[in-house]
């Protein structure tokens, strides 16, 4: 992408987040939005926080696996992908794009496949990104049916779910059909088509895919942690829905890891399902979003710490 489609579409991601932050400025009284914050208890933060982190062992896991189901000459050692799957966070939370982290791990990891390298590192990674976006959407579906009878209106959002769960689908099955277009492609694209990775083992694959439905369970757990210290009446059941929802919008083009997208998201499913406030709501939202961030400053730490990476 060249310098300047990167300015534009980094100021479509400023612009949307500004208007989202604003929306939900609206929706809110900062008093009161303090008062939940700080009357949270600090077993709560902590909770959550650890829930985050276990998100990311089993990631680093699953990503792991799902170099190997595609072949990789070299194996990655699970303290390795810890590390790298962190410093990611780091990068995918703190620094615009939301994809930084993601292509780090790619090239680090290139050494993994000795004739392929790169392309084949990257394409695992993003195949990653996609397993993600089908689970939070799988989750979503699983909370809906939970949300029936609720105050919530789901009808919209099951054409959400669908759409999502279909475009992840498609982005894991772009590598195969890409391989099988690649010798009809002009030259490069040929080229490039030809090194990337297909899955040799369907038993690893299919790990690889519950264990992105664990990664992603545990940040449901992380939110409910936190909304059951607002509301003592939030069922897991219910956060099953609007976790996995708000976590999705991380995924979304014109905002800033779903700032302002992601605090609507609970706002809005939060009042209906658990008779929150916005002020609630928001915060329950908020201190999600620090519990994520903390663990993502962890990765931080480590690449301020960093030293090359050995894949053996």
């Amino acid at each position: 992408m060249s310098a300047p489609k990167r300015s534009w579409f980094l100021w479509v991601k400023l612009i949307g987040t500004a208007i989202g932050v604003a929306y939900i400025a609206r929706l809110i009284n900062f008093a009161q939005l303090r008062a939940v914050i700080a009357g949270m208890s600090a077993w709560t933060v902590v909770g959550a926080i650890t829930a985050v982190f276990g998100g990311l062992v089993v990631g680093a896991l699953r990503w792991r696996i799902l170099l190997h189901a595609y072949g990789a000459d070299k194996p990655l050692p699970f303290a390795t992908a810890l590390r790298l799957t962190l410093i990611a966070t780091f990068y995918n939370n703190y620094v615009p794009g939301g994809v930084t982290g993601d292509l780090l791990r790619g090239v680090a990891t290139r050494e993994c496949f000795v004739n392929t390298g790169t392309t084949s590192a990257i394409a695992v990674v993003l195949v990653e990104r996609a397993l993600g976006l089908f689970s939070v959407f799988a989750l979503v579906g699983l909370g809906l049916l939970f949300a029936r009878g609720t105050a919530v209106n789901t009808d919209g959002i099951v054409v959400w779910v669908a759409i999502g769960m279909v475009g992840a689908t498609c982005c894991v099955a772009a590598l195969p059909f890409a391989r099988l277009i690649g010798p009809k492609l002009p030259a490069p694209l040929a080229k490039i088509a030809a090194r990337l990775p297909a899955v040799s083992s369907l038993p690893g694959f299919a790990a690889a895919v519950g264990l992105s439905l664990m990664s992603q369970l545990a940040v449901a757990i992380a939110g409910w942690i936190i909304l059951r210290d607002i509301a003592p009446v939030a069922t897991f059941r219910g956060a099953l829905l609007v976790v996995p929802l708000a976590a999705a919008t991380a995924y979304l083009p014109i905002t800033v890891g779903g700032t302002g997208a992601r605090e609507a998201v609970f706002a809005s499913m939060c009042t209906g399902l658990f008779a929150m406030t916005n002020d609630q709501s928001v915060g329950a939202s908020l201190v999600l979003w620090i519990s994520i961030l903390t663990v993502g400053a962890i990765g931080g730490l480590l690449q301020l710490t960093g030293r090359k990476d050995d894949i053996a």
